[in-house]
This record gives C-alpha cells, structure tokens and sequence, in this order.
C-alpha cells in the first residue's frame, strides 16, 4: 500500500514538474533546438534577434490539446523611433497553439501562429502596422489625388 502511494506522489510531483516548466529546456539562441522541442510541445525558452530586435520564446504545455508560447518583446534595434520602443519594448502575447498544427508550423514565424495569440504585444505589432500603412498613404496622397484628376479629365 505504502508502494502504491509513493508511486502516486511521484507521478504528480513528476507531472507538476513538467507542466509548470521546472523541466525546461533553455536553448539559448539555438532556433533548431527550441524548433525541435516545439514539435513536440516540450518545455523549452530561447532568444531570438529579428531584424534586430530581441525576442524570449517560452513554450510550455497544457494539459489538454493546446501548448502556450509566451513570446515578450525584450529589446528593440538601435535607431527604432522612440515611440515605437515605447510601443513594443516589455510587452508579450500568449499564443494557445493546437498540439495537431505544432508539425505544421513554425513557431518561430509570427505570420503564421498570430491567429492563435493574443496580448499586449499582438496588439502592439497591429497598432505599428496601421500606423505604418497610415504614412504610407499620406505619403502617396499627393500621387493619388493627381491620378484622380487626370481620370476624372478623361
């Protein structure tokens, strides 16, 4: 009896473990080893630098279908307007990633996993893209109007 009991608490203090992320693997800025571990949904951070900005990937898994990426935006590239660093420098997004899409994806590529995240950060990078898109009509505005003119001369 006393066997059956040990065997249970081991087996939760084993599963705790590993859904909190006490086994985490730290990859560093090793892609392929984090790339790796996440087809599997196995606990494992890495850094990342994208266009020279700095990211922290964290996977953990959930009991259940789905693994967590925590992805925080950790530093921005030299130069970045100061408004955007505010914008985007501490912020993170939570993304609840079906096990079944974990082969088919690559976690690594914000195009394709942002439909399953949500945060600060998600809607950081969407408040960037609008203002973006913004100055490139204001810029273009001058062009716009003028190729209106012309078409409504015709």
């Amino acid at each position: 009896m006393k066997l059956i009991i040990l065997a249970i608490i081991l087996t939760g203090i084993f599963f705790a473990a590993y859904y909190s992320g006490m086994t985490r693997e730290y990859c560093g800025k090793d892609q392929d080893c984090f790339s790796e571990n996440a087809k599997s949904c196995s606990p494992s951070e890495v850094y990342l630098s994208r266009s020279n900005n700095v990211y922290h990937y964290k996977l953990t898994p959930i009991i259940g279908n789905k693994c967590n990426l925590k992805i925080t935006f950790e530093r921005a590239q030299e130069g970045l307007p100061p408004e955007h660093i505010e914008l985007l420098e501490g912020k993170s997004m939570n993304c609840n990633i079906p096990k079944s899409v974990l082969r088919e994806k690559d976690l690594l590529k914000m195009d394709e996993i942002m439909p399953y995240c949500s945060g600060e950060l998600k809607e950081a990078l969407y408040e960037l893209i609008v203002k973006r898109m913004y100055e490139l009509i204001i810029l273009n505005l001058g062009e716009i109007a003028e190729e209106a003119k012309n078409i409504m001369k015709m």
